[in-house]
């Protein structure tokens, strides 16, 4: 808007300012034609008279015609250039004087033809007189025209002076009106602007507390329900193992029992031998989907233990070598540091033997003042770059894996090694053990 009316009164002003000075240009050409024209009107007019005086003087008439000839152009050159003049001519008083003027001439060439004819004078005395009696005056009176054209001239000049004096005020004035209009309205628009774009800070900001907020409260609630998961699998565990594990124990010692009391060769040993055979590989399914489901282990020897017994079935159940390093955890964690690095050791595993390919994988954990850090690392073919810059193309298991670790305050990141495979990165913050805890403190931590 401030660039669209700074445009339209610099067009106006330019505009403006053109018509001024063709308007100025115009009456300039016009005073000067009208100067020389005057200038031609009274060198012609004395030569005239010059002309007249002579020829009464020398009444000789081998030189008569050299004298008409001499005035008749002079006439001529006045009578030709007057007239387009004239028509040009605004002023009421301006033109007043130049008819005048034109009829003073008239009157004025009409004496040359005293000169020219019989009744002409004879002698210098009547010569003398008829100059002072027709020519002078004559001449006087039109000298006197010119010199009024001159003054009437002048004061034109002067007047148009002042016009464009003025018409040059009114364009500084429109020119300050217009910067001051500028200046306001762009002040207007500054303020507008600035009012409006702290109004969309205040959204933003706003947007940004509101997802902050809404980010906390979906971590509290991924936390909660993590909690509520790990919870629900050690129930599970737990029933599995002390109910149907119990329950499948039972019947194998019934069976053994039923055989100790039954002849060899009878047909019913063979059903018996099945069916124990069926408790046995049920009972061991049952004690491993409870390891997997909540390991006793990771409440009664700790994490590195428990990692240590996964990685041996792990080995068996996919031949991939896994390997594990450990410093400083002598000490144990509190049970949800053990159960979210337990965890996230389990997804990152999964996926090595689903996706990578890998032959090897390397499983280290350290603890010192700053922290705990895992890593896992492994030899397969690695993840895309690409891939890695997308969120959603992880899939949710290395989502769930990252959640685990911001809910306890952690980082987690997933990277290709330089000499190929994968590297999963896990640090969470210093935490203490259980035993610089309290026994309060250690219920709420187990109590979840």
């Amino acid at each position: 808007m401030v660039f669209g009316l700074w445009v339209l009164s610099g067009y106006e002003l330019v505009r403006r300012l053109h018509d001024v000075e063709q308007r100025t240009a115009a009456e300039q050409q016009a005073t000067l034609r009208g100067e020389r024209l005057l200038a031609t009107v009274r060198t012609n007019v004395l030569l005239g008279s010059i002309y007249l005086r002579d020829a009464l003087i020398d009444n000789q008439s081998m030189n008569v015609d050299y004298y008409r000839n001499e005035l008749n152009g002079i006439r001529g050159e006045v009578e030709r250039l007057l007239p387009d003049y004239v028509v040009e001519v605004t002023s009421p008083e301006e033109r007043q004087h130049w008819a005048q003027l034109q009829t003073e001439l008239t009157e004025y060439w009409k004496s040359r033809e005293l000169v020219f004819s019989p009744e002409a004078p004879l002698n210098t005395s009547q010569a003398a007189s008829v100059l002072r009696r027709r020519v002078v005056p004559s001449r006087t009176t039109i000298l006197q025209i010119i010199d009024r054209l001159s003054e009437l001239q002048e004061l034109s000049q002067q007047r148009h002076e002042a016009e464009v004096s003025v018409l040059y005020a009114e364009l500084r004035n429109r020119l300050l009106l217009i910067g001051a209009l500028a200046i306001v309205v762009g002040l207007v628009v500054a303020l507008f602007a600035t009012r409006h774009v702290g109004y969309l800070q205040r959204q933003i900001e706003e947007q940004r507390v509101a997802e902050r907020q809404t980010r906390q409260e979906l971590e509290r609630l991924s936390a909660r329900l993590v909690n509520a998961q790990e919870q629900e699998r050690r129930s599970l565990a737990r029933e599995l193992h002390d109910e149907v594990g119990q329950a499948l124990t039972a019947i194998k010692m019934d069976v053994a029992v039923a055989l100790r009391g039954v002849e060899p060769d009878n047909r019913v040993v063979s059903s018996l031998e099945d069916a124990r055979s069926i408790a046995e590989n049920t009972l061991q399914g049952v004690r491993d989907l409870s390891q997997l489901l909540h390991p006793s282990m990771l409440d009664d020897f700790g994490l590195p233990e428990t990692i240590r017994s996964y990685l041996r079935s792990y080995s068996k159940r996919t031949g991939i070598r896994a390997h594990f390093t450990e410093h400083g955890m002598e000490q144990r964690l509190p049970p949800e540091v053990e159960v979210c690095v337990y965890r996230i050791a389990q997804e990152a595993l999964t996926n090595v033997a689903r996706h990578s390919g890998a032959r090897n994988a390397v499983l280290a954990l350290s603890r010192s003042d700053e922290g705990l850090s895992m890593t896992i690392e492994d030899d397969g073919r690695g993840v895309d770059g690409k891939a890695l810059r997308v969120p959603s193309a992880h899939g949710l298991g290395v989502i769930g894996m990252r959640e685990r670790a911001q809910a306890l305050g952690g980082t987690f990141s997933l990277e290709p090694r330089p000499t190929g495979g994968t590297c999963v990165a896990v640090h969470l913050p210093a935490v203490p053990s259980t035993a610089d805890l309290s026994d309060s403190a250690q219920s709420e931590l187990l109590a979840g």
